[in-house]
């Protein structure tokens, strides 16, 4: 290792500890000022008539980028939403939460107006969800309702790799900037445990991950690209992405478990599989542009096992093969042969087992999460 590398590795490792080293000092000030009196957000006596106790929430300038103005709450009795709460996407499996704890309820306007500018940390997404102060549900927050909790939670991992210590003190710094803001202490996991389970996601995501392919390369002439439009769509492909890219979509079955997190709801359009073609060819105003190989694309993870995709690959690509007097090749050109399908379809059985067991099926919300 010649000493620039060396130089670079100790300036980095400083960097590291400089971050870590003012998160602990932040979290430090924050427990000292929550030791003395509030001066900020104050429990307020109401009159005999009253019938919710209201909060003062006393100005000052933001001190972090992050930081929303402050604003007065209105803390008025008001009517509970009656719209739905959006499903709830926090989850434990693949995110580090931070709570903050509310001694009065507080508006979702007011805790909208606080968050984070920015919902990410370095390269991972940011949710917040409040638990309703009437129901006792967790919920995305809405304006109108009251929350008694706030969760801030940054994910593990995803395609791009694990949370990193630069990534998770900068959700930190956004975890104190935010709990300023609500005058109340973040409860912050610790930091070695989070990045430890973020490697191991990382790990498991790794193993356990699957984008199929099934090239069509045209045996002859070419295709004019219209007449691989025809073809697709009569095999299916019926959704344009964008130029040179058509899905296969279906609808996840009513006989899925309803209520049940760790399935798919019935009812929802799921997008099964993607043709690619030549963009260019797809873009140019000749209709018979010559196109001599398309490619479909199983993103297995994102798609529900119980909508056998696979199974739907195989046969949109025999139909549309057919149909293009095309051969199936591998991305090397190599034939592809039933054989050789057959055991693929087999190794996919293990990889659902191994989604399911780590209670991450394929299709759901938090799989489509991690493996994005």
């Amino acid at each position: 290792m010649g000493q620039l590398q060396q130089a670079l590795l100790v300036v980095g490792a400083l960097i590291i500890a400089a971050v870590v080293a003012l998160n602990l000092w932040q979290s430090w000030q924050l427990r000292r000022r929550r030791m003395r009196p509030d001066s900020r957000l104050q429990a307020v006596k109401t009159s005999p008539g009253d019938e919710m106790p209201a909060r003062e929430l006393h100005q000052r300038e933001p001190e972090l980028d992050d930081q929303p103005e402050r604003v007065e709450p209105d803390l008025t009795q008001i009517e509970p939403s009656r719209a739905r709460a959006p499903a709830l996407q926090i989850d434990p499996l693949i995110d580090a939460i931070v709570s903050f704890l509310f001694e009065l309820p507080v508006p979702g306007e007011a805790l909208q107006q606080r968050l984070p500018r920015s919902a990410r940390a370095g390269t991972k997404p940011m949710l917040f969800e409040g638990r309703n102060a009437q129901s006792g549900l967790w919920e995305a927050l809405q304006p109108g309702a009251r929350y008694v909790e706030l969760q801030a939670a940054v994910q593990l991992a995803s395609r791009s790799g694990p949370l990193n210590a630069i990534e998770y003190s900068e959700f930190v710094t956004k975890c104190h900037a935010l709990g300023e803001a609500l005058g109340a202490a973040p409860d912050l996991p610790d930091m070695a445990e989070v990045l430890e389970q973020a490697r191991d996601l990382d790990n498991f995501a790794a193993a356990n991950d699957a984008q199929l392919s099934i090239n069509l390369q045209a045996q002859g002439v070419a295709w004019g690209v219209d007449y691989l439009r025809q073809q697709a769509q009569a095999a299916g492909f019926t959704t344009t992405l964008s130029a040179g890219r058509l899905l296969l979509v279906d609808v996840m079955p009513a006989s899925a478990e309803p209520g049940n997190t760790d399935t798919v709801e019935p009812g929802r359009t799921v997008a099964l599989v993607q043709l690619h073609f030549d963009a260019q060819a797809a873009l140019a105003d000749n209709p018979e542009m010559p196109v001599s190989r398309a490619t479909l694309l199983l993103d297995v993870p994102q798609v529900p096992q119980a909508l056998r995709p696979f199974a739907r690959m195989r046969e949109a690509a025999r139909r549309l093969g057919q149909a293009l007097d095309a051969k199936q090749v591998d991305d090397n050109g190599a034939p592809l042969s039933h054989t050789s399908l057959d055991q693929i379809e087999q190794q996919l059985q293990r990889l659902y087992a191994a989604l399911e067991a780590r209670s991450l099926p394929a299709g759901t919300a938090t799989t489509q999460r991690l493996f994005s």
